[in-house]
């Protein structure tokens, strides 16, 4: 097709009634027709075409309705290799967005393959790698049109890394070929990408995993290099490694990233200065599986450790020591010569050891403090993570971080190296706040600290104060906080009123900041109404407010923080009044209108209200059964059905076992460890007559598995998390199994 047909069919399309990211794309024609100039203008008008069609890897109606002319000006030799590209990247969205059915977007790219398929003998071995990736992209749909191709390209391509990218293709569109080309590409006589690419068509296939093929990639490494310009995003060990784990094959991953890493250490520790790119690989690749893998920390570790010695290989293993909540006490001699050191690394060996636990950790950083900013917030994750316990308290320590804290409070802190991370430095006081309320009562001598540094950050100091003040021989401390919820941002007066509240039972300037916050007309919007629930009977003088703000007409749109207000609102008035009729009326209004994802946590929050009712809350049943669908309500509305219709074996309609069907649903690889958690709890809800055999295997698995569950979150609590969880999977099992 020349250009003049393809562009007359451009106009043929109604572009207003199809929509990219922005809307109505209107502007697809001009785009498309300012491609082939081949100046400026054509690079700006690919990358708004790449904003609008697949922004952010999302799909629109507009995306589909462009694709043959995408395919029809890369045949045409404009700028074939990026528009194949984007091809690929829209056959392999899965998230579509204003589109006329599940899955339009790829069908619009399958119909092109017989458009594509010829660019697959393409002179430009660029242009070839990226129509196998759009083809490849396409999955099995693209089968009948591309397995013979694909076949033909095979025996025909003598490019390696194109010929590399044959064999992936095939994986993609058709398994059963790719199996019997995996055996021919082994061979030593094909060039490394090909065999680099057979042993991740092996893996991806699931063929069996031999030692002779462990074997292959220890010969092979490092295997980056032959993925260089893949159209894929490879990253071929840690891909070998997650995809034979995925496949349950966990002691052939984790001994395949072992035997890489061992080999490559040893060459490194002997001296073997072109090893350097193998142990990098080995050991993204171990921390990668270290994700995946309960069992994979302890086995890889050890042969890590050696690297603490070489400075460029130092920092992987100090994350590891970090991260990886492995005892390793062999590693703390090395570590506390490094935190002796004057540069970043020692900070991070000294956060290691905090990590740790190491009883070398607490004397350093009361000499160190102020130059050991990561080491410090290690200090204060113990005190806000479950497990482990604070860092122990200590005289030396605790008075340096009282001179810390005044030093940074009074803007006389002079800081040693500059930190790796700004924001580390800039929370500094909120750290060493947090340090202090972990130590609790044996703090109390920091009050006076504590009390100059409210005005400055009222959460953190206030929160700390809390933990370690006595009322009585600290009256100033009273003081200051009474002050500080006078004044100021809502926000910080919110805080500083509960922790007051929290350290004396004075409830009055809580009393006085809630009421100001439901006075304002959009006050419950951006402050939670959550500090009510401690005040119990205190409370009372807001009651007027509570009520009006519950007749007030639900607002328009519904947002969470909305939402959540009105529902502490209700629980208020329900423990001031015993109303249940008012908290089951915001309830309801909460289930309706958290429909979406977005909702999940108010939705919860209101089945967990609902099922405070007990039976009189049996009007919400009907909203609350859809949750089950949702593994992020699942957990909430079973519990809630359960507490409405009491000692039932069917509580609303559904039988235990398929609740505890539901909740188990919700405790998928990936998850949160607070939803985790959650889950655990509500299992422990439907009591032990609700699993079946099945259902216990499944629950012993969570517990016993290598499998990792918590896979969401910040990235150094991941393994943290699922060591929580798993402990708590553990005592669930146990007492559903009694």
């Amino acid at each position: 097709m020349d250009l003049a047909t393809l562009f007359a069919d451009v106009d043929r399309i109604d572009w207003s009634q199809v929509e990219h990211a922005y809307g109505p794309a209107r502007d697809v024609p001009g785009l498309l027709r300012a491609l082939p100039t081949g100046d400026d203008e054509a690079e700006e008008a690919e990358q708004e075409l790449w904003s609008g069609l697949l922004h952010q890897g999302s799909v629109y109606s507009a995306t589909a309705a462009a694709a043959p002319f995408l395919a029809g000006l890369a045949v045409a030799g404009v700028r074939s290799a990026s528009l194949l590209d984007m091809l690929g990247a829209a056959a392999g969205s899965t998230d579509e967005c204003s589109t006329p059915r599940p899955g339009a977007v790829r069908a619009a790219v399958v119909a092109q393959v017989p458009t594509i398929l010829p660019l697959l003998a393409d002179g430009d071995a660029e242009v070839r790698r990226f129509a196998l990736y759009a083809v490849a992209r396409c999955g099995s749909a693209a089968a009948p049109a591309a397995g013979a191709a694909l076949r033909q390209r095979w025996a025909a391509e003598t490019d390696p890394a194109v010929r590399a990218d044959v064999l992936t293709a095939c994986v993609q569109v058709t398994g059963e070929a790719a199996g019997d080309l995996c055996d021919a590409a082994r061979s030593a006589s094909q060039p490394p990408p090909v065999r680099t690419a057979a042993l991740l068509a092996r893996v991806e296939t699931g063929r069996p995993w031999t030692a002779e093929h462990t074997a292959a990639v220890v010969a092979l490494a490092p295997l980056r290099r032959y993925a260089a310009g893949d159209p894929w995003g490879r990253d071929p060990l840690p891909d070998l490694a997650v995809g034979l784990h995925a496949h349950g094959c966990v002691d052939a991953a984790i001994e395949l990233v072992g035997a890489v890493l061992a080999q490559s250490v040893r060459a490194l520790c002997a001296g073997d200065e072109d090893a350097r790119p193998t142990v990098e690989e080995a050991t993204w690749a171990a921390d990668r599986l270290v994700l995946r893998s309960r069992s994979a920390p302890a086995r890889l570790l050890p042969a890590m450790l050696p690297l603490l010695d070489d400075p460029a290989t130092a920092g992987d293993v100090i994350t590891a020591l970090r991260d990886w909540a492995v005892p390793a006490p062999e590693a703390v001699p090395p570590l506390a010569r490094l935190a002796e050191g004057a540069d970043g690394s020692a900070d991070r060996a000294l956060e290691a050891l905090v990590a740790l636990g190491a009883p070398e950790a607490t004397a350093l950083l009361a000499r160190h403090l102020a130059d050991r900013p990561l080491a410090l917030k290690s200090a204060f994750l113990r005190t806000v993570r479950r497990p482990p316990a604070p860092l122990p308290y200590d005289p030396a320590l605790l008075a340096a971080v009282r001179a810390r804290l005044a030093a940074v409070t009074a803007g006389t802190a002079t800081p040693g190296y500059r930190a790796p991370s700004a924001p580390v430095r800039t929370n500094e006081p909120v750290l060493l706040a947090g340090l202090l309320g972990g130590w609790g009562p044996a703090a109390r001598s920091a009050t006076p600290e504590l009390v100059a540094a409210l005005a400055h950050h009222p959460v953190a100091a206030g929160r700390a104060l809390a933990a370690v003040a006595d009322a009585e021989p600290h009256p100033e401390a009273m003081a200051a906080l009474r002050a500080r919820a006078g004044s100021g941002r809502l926000a910080d007066r919110l805080r500083a009123a509960t922790e007051l509240h929290a350290m004396t039972g004075e409830a009055a300037s809580l009393v006085a900041v809630l009421g100001q916050i439901l006075d304002e007309p959009d006050g419950p919007q951006t402050h939670g109404l959550d500090a009510l629930a401690p005040l119990g009977e205190q409370a009372r003088p807001l009651l007027p407010r509570l009520l009006a703000l519950l007749a007030e007409p639900a607002g328009s749109p519904a947002t969470a923080p909305v939402l959540r207000a009105r529902l502490a609102a209700g629980l208020a008035v329900r423990e001031l009044t015993g109303d249940q009729d008012a908290l089951l009326a915001v309830v309801l209004e909460v289930l309706t209108r958290t429909s979406g994802w977005w909702g999940d946590p108010a939705a919860a929050a209101a089945a967990s209200a609902a099922a405070l009712l007990g039976p009189a809350g049996r009007t919400a049943v009907p909203r609350l059964l859809p949750l089950l669908d949702r593994p992020g309500t699942a957990p909430a509305a079973a519990r809630a059905l359960v507490a409405l219709d009491p000692g039932s074996d069917r509580p609303a309609g559904v039988p235990l076992t398929d609740l505890a069907d539901r909740v188990l649903a919700a405790l998928r690889p990936g998850a949160y460890r607070n939803a985790a958690l959650a889950a655990l709890e509500a299992l422990a809800v439907l009591g032990p007559t609700a699993f079946t055999p099945a259902q216990l295997a499944h629950l012993g698995r969570l517990a016993n598995g290598d499998r990792r569950i918590v896979g969401s979150g910040s990235y150094t609590e991941l393994v943290r998390g699922d060591e929580e969880f798993r402990a708590a999977a553990r005592e669930s099992l146990a007492e559903a199994t009694r």
